[in-house]
């Protein structure tokens, strides 16, 4: 993997729950032990989603599909957390040169980032996307899972969301949470959070997962892409 660039951490746990993995970054933040990359996987697989969408899930049908539902700090739709999720924390302090007042701008060289590593795997044409374009983007069925919707900087291929970001900021800094799925089982997801077939197809025909559009390339492969891409733009930035 990368080497992380002066001052910066970059982490690389063991599988963990959940909910240790959002601990882990959060406790990163307030100790103050950043900038760093945190590259998480997770087992077992959960639903996770913002507080205040929290209610959009159904617990019941969560069970059903044998998954727990977190609640994470920063906002956001449902997302479903397993291993086919690239999942990477980008903990900031305050006053990071990466870090603008801006929440919305704060998102930007990160979606520059994962257009640079698409474009290593080979994937041409990917793009983050404005945010006047953005809010602009049609909602369908699925608008209020995290995949279904697309927000300032987000990326998409041919139209199609890559890439998912949320943020939770704190004084002492804030945590940027990058998801870029290599698949997404559209289906399960649905019908853990208790939607109908309508919002499965929906989300299945906005979301494009690495494996589709960059035959070929393993998560290893495009973890390490993102990881290096995420570590250049903080080398970057001094």
């Amino acid at each position: 993997m990368t080497a992380p660039p002066h001052g910066w951490r970059l982490v690389t746990p063991a599988p963990q729950p959940v909910p240790d993995a959002l601990a882990l970054s959060q406790r990163l933040l307030a100790d103050g032990d950043c900038p760093a990359l945190v590259v998480h996987r997770v087992s077992p697989a959960a639903i996770t989603c913002g507080r205040a969408q929290m209610d959009q899930v159904d617990p019941g049908a969560a069970r059903a599909e044998g998954l727990e539902v977190v609640a994470r700090p920063s906002g956001g739709g449902p997302v479903l957390w397993d291993d086919d999720l690239i999942a990477i924390d980008v903990v900031l302090p305050s006053g990071h040169p990466l870090l603008p007042v801006d929440v919305v701008a704060g998102y930007r060289w990160v979606g520059d980032a994962v257009v640079t590593a698409l474009a290593g795997l080979g994937m041409e044409g990917a793009r983050a996307v404005p945010p006047g374009e953005a809010r602009a983007w049609p909602a369908g069925p699925a608008a209020g899972l995290c995949f279904g919707g697309l927000s300032p900087w987000e990326v998409v291929v041919e139209g199609r969301k890559v890439l998912g970001l949320s943020q939770v900021r704190r004084q002492a800094g804030a945590i940027i949470q990058v998801g870029m799925p290599m698949t997404l089982d559209a289906a399960r997801l649905a019908r853990a959070v208790g939607a109908g077939d309508a919002a499965a197809a929906d989300l299945a025909a906005r979301t494009a997962g690495v494996a589709g559009i960059a035959p070929g390339a393993t998560r290893s492969q495009a973890e390490q892409a993102l990881v290096g891409a995420l570590l250049a733009a903080g080398a970057g930035a001094g």
